[in-house]
């Protein structure tokens, strides 16, 4: 029996600083900027590190650091890359019965162009299908969380559906472009059944997608209207925003140095969800609804780790234990979330 399951994507992360770039202001992307060199020019980069990463590894890492039992489910190649993500989950105490080695697939690879606190990266996913990624019917676990996902999704989703309507298990998403670009309505199923959603601001507004120019708490009223019982938007340095059906709540970063964004989404979530699952006192979570106590505190954690995760390289060398939580939570008495109706 496990307290949580994840499932998604695992990657080998390198990590290139490069000396010389530029950031350009351009309408072009989402960002609104762009991170330049010159075209044909050798750029010397300041150093090179390699990580293990992926959203699943991210959070699966973070829970085990929370003190819960935890398995992934997660697919490697079988070659030299594989063969140090599966060491590396060993090394670290992750249970790594559910790791699917494919001889068909190479191993998913990252190249993370880190500048100025923020990153660009560059992502090959070896893993094209993954449909064997959905969990076993006698799987046993109070939550499953639900990395981002690709090709064949539906299938896992149908399982973990299948599961929760047996069990009463808690489901936590954090979807990808593969299902936002589907759209809010082709989920309706799997919406129904989700306990707490995180997305960004952009991926908000892109999968709900409602006519007009709309607010983003009209867009997380939406989301609540299908089922989620917590909605959580984050916005970069900006902080986040949290939505229970009553209340919005607003909570700002902390003033950690920015020195690499990498894991900073999947640590925010992971230990937000870890105060839910922690203050869960049902035998079935799929019926839990957390109190007002529970939310703020919830935020409290999720930003406090991840203000501690960008001060590191990497997504898991700023990874904070509950006790290190508590005595930060401690000396961070303005970090409170401000709560309004809307």
């Amino acid at each position: 029996m496990y307290d949580v399951v994840t499932i998604g994507d695992s990657f080998e992360d390198l990590f290139i600083f490069p000396r010389d770039a530029r950031i350009l202001t351009s309408t072009d992307f989402k960002s609104k900027k762009s991170l330049c060199f010159g075209y044909g020019d050798k750029v010397e980069v300041e150093k090179i590190e390699c990580h293990i990463g992926g959203s699943a590894t991210n959070t699966v890492m973070n829970f085990s650091k929370l003190g819960f039992k935890c398995v992934l489910i997660t697919s490697v190649g079988n070659d030299s890359q594989g063969e140090k993500i599966y060491r590396y989950f060993v090394d670290k105490g992750i249970d790594t019965s559910q790791i699917k080695k494919s001889s068909t697939a190479s191993t998913n690879t990252s190249v993370i162009l880190s500048f100025e606190g923020d990153r660009t990266i560059l992502t090959y996913h070896g893993t094209a299908d993954y449909s064997n990624f959905r969990p076993k019917k006698d799987l046993k676990t109070d939550w499953y969380y639900v990395a981002p996902l690709g090709k064949h999704s539906g299938i896992v989703e149908n399982r973990i559906i299948e599961n929760i309507a047996k069990t009463g298990s808690g489901l936590i998403w954090n979807p990808g472009s593969y299902q936002l670009s589907k759209g809010i309505r082709n989920y309706r199923h799997f919406l129904r059944f989700c306990n707490i959603i995180f997305l960004n601001r952009e991926e908000a507004m892109l999968f709900v997608d409602l006519p007009g120019k709309q607010t983003i708490e009209e867009v997380m009223k939406t989301l609540h209207s299908f089922g989620v019982k917590i909605v959580v938007v984050t916005n970069g340095d900006k902080g986040a925003m949290c939505y229970d059906g009553d209340l919005f709540y607003q909570i700002e970063t902390t003033d950690d140095e920015r020195i690499d964004a990498t894991g900073a989404g999947d640590s925010f979530a992971s230990s937000f969800s870890a105060v839910i699952i922690k203050n869960c006192d049902i035998k079935k979570p799929q019926a839990y609804v957390p109190d007002r106590e529970v939310v703020e505190e919830s935020l409290k954690s999720g930003i406090i780790v991840s203000g501690s995760v960008v001060s590191k390289i990497g997504a898991h060398s700023g990874l904070l234990t509950l006790r290190e939580i508590s005595e930060r939570m401690g000396k961070l008495v303005k970090l409170q979330p401000s709560v309004y109706t809307k």
